[in-house]
């Protein structure tokens, strides 16, 4: 074990958090009242996970291979093995299995005639790329995640003539300010945003999309994003298309020659650097192996109080609700779930791990079913338990106060406008683009969206 997962294992030094900060911020853990930079860089994550490390120093083991958990009477026996202090057993009252379930193994790609290519190319993860010189390059990306969109992005930022995308299928890309305003338009009681908000929102979502010429996702209108994607959040995708930097390409790649690469549908790009970003082999079958199960409750858990808290296929349902765009928002939630079932198993342990609650194959585990859950457990309020419902709105209006503290709506869309210029010259290196020629700013009116209906605390 390290201390970090995939920040320490496999992002780059331009690496940037997908969610806005305050839905992907461990300050109010630290105690810290200030703010990292909005979408935090990679050194921002790791040195806020250092801090948080420390705190808890006393209590970690890193170099510890888990190996097995074992039901011991009423609670649970954790077998582990050390290089140099053999088999360990440790007994606990519960477990929590905080086992990143997406990102496993990085895929690997090759293709046929890949050793005569004189260029570069390596995938786009654990700064395999860091030595590179961008400037003036023809780039090319295979994949459409977010690691593929934060490659196109740090091309582009660092002077590459040109960044081509090929793609199977459009993966949907938001505006930072569609994010932001995910987590800072005002939920109702039953932790939604109000319907004619949303529907500006995606107007202008839609309308900046079609003005700056990228492709809109193949599963619109009738889904945000295609099963198993996730939402990608880039200003730079837009303005690159606008300034005719950016493309993207419905293919395969075929097979390389010595200068560029052939496609499935016969055509041929060139290209000085090519950035493999084809996904991460799925985690699931860890959590399988050590426990001995494959199915859990749509809860989380596995048995009583053996929770498997990790993120989980991104369904059509991910992101309408309080959780956000961000795995550490719902992970703060079930978080809290775990405790108030140790400190009230008498009266929510069945709503937690009992045999007639919905279960889920570990392997086809789903953001939507978690959701789900998640949603009668704050129903449970009127049967007068509260500590699920007062979690989440304590975590939300904790969040929200953080945002309005360090980023409030106001303040946001000025900053965005004017980072939404910068980018035009960024990319024109160095030299401003006259405001006729720029992609136009969408999003003007969005700080009267988020218009609390009662004021802050």
């Amino acid at each position: 074990m390290i201390i970090g997962g995939i920040w320490s294992m496999y992002a780059n030094s331009h690496s940037q958090v997908n969610s806005s900060e305050g839905g992907y911020s461990l300050k109010d853990i630290l105690g810290e009242s200030g703010a990292n930079r909005d979408h935090a860089t990679a050194r921002e994550m790791i040195t806020d996970i250092g801090k948080l490390a420390k705190e808890v120093d006393a209590s970690t083991c890193c170099g510890v291979k888990v190996v097995r958990i074992a039901k011991q009477g009423d609670g649970y026996m954790t077998i582990s093995q050390t290089d140099h202090g053999g088999t360990h057993i440790t007994s606990s009252r519960g477990v929590v299995l905080a086992i990143n379930d997406r990102v496993g193994i990085p895929r690997q790609m090759t293709w046929a005639g890949q050793e005569e290519f004189k260029g570069i190319v390596t995938t786009g993860t654990n700064d395999n790329l860091a030595h590179v010189d961008w400037r003036g390059k023809r780039v090319v990306v295979v994949g459409m995640g977010a690691f593929a969109i934060e490659n196109t992005r740090t091309a582009l930022e660092h002077g590459a003539e040109h960044v081509t995308v090929v793609v199977r299928r459009h993966g949907t890309v938001c505006p930072k300010i569609i994010d932001y305003l995910n987590f800072v338009k005002p939920f109702d009681a039953e932790f939604q945003h109000d319907s004619t908000t949303n529907i500006k929102q995606m107007h202008q979502w839609s309308s900046l999309y079609r003005k700056s010429g990228a492709t809109i996702p193949e599963c619109w209108p009738e889904e945000i994003k295609h099963e198993g994607h996730t939402i990608s959040v880039s200003d730079l995708w837009f303005v690159g298309h606008h300034m005719g930097k950016l493309c993207t390409k419905v293919a395969t790649v075929d097979h390389f020659d010595d200068g560029g690469i052939h496609l499935s549908d016969g055509s041929r790009l060139d290209a000085d650097i090519v950035v493999v970003c084809v996904g991460f082999i799925r985690n699931t079958h860890l959590c399988e192996k050590l426990t001995g199960s494959d199915t859990m409750k749509t809860t989380n858990y596995v048995d009583k109080h053996l929770m498997y808290l990790a993120d989980a296929e991104i369904d059509h349902g991910a992101f309408n609700w309080f959780f956000g765009s961000s795995v550490l928002e719902y992970a703060k939630f079930f978080t809290e779930v775990y405790v108030a079932g140790l400190e009230h198993e008498e009266q929510v342990g069945e709503m937690l791990w009992g045999a007639d609650l919905p279960t889920t194959k570990i392997q086809e585990r789903k953001w939507s079913g978690f959701i789900a859950a998640s949603s009668k457990l704050l129903k449970a309020k009127a049967d007068g338990i509260p500590y699920f419902a007062d979690a989440a709105h304590n975590q939300v209006e904790k969040r929200t106060r953080h945002f309005y503290n360090t980023l409030p709506p106001v303040a946001y869309v000025k900053s965005n406008e004017a980072e939404w210029v910068e980018l035009h010259t960024r990319l024109n290196g160095g030299k401003p683009v006259p405001p006729e020629l720029q992609l136009p700013y969408f999003f003007k009116d969005a700080a009267s969206w988020c218009e609390p209906k009662a004021p802050l605390a």
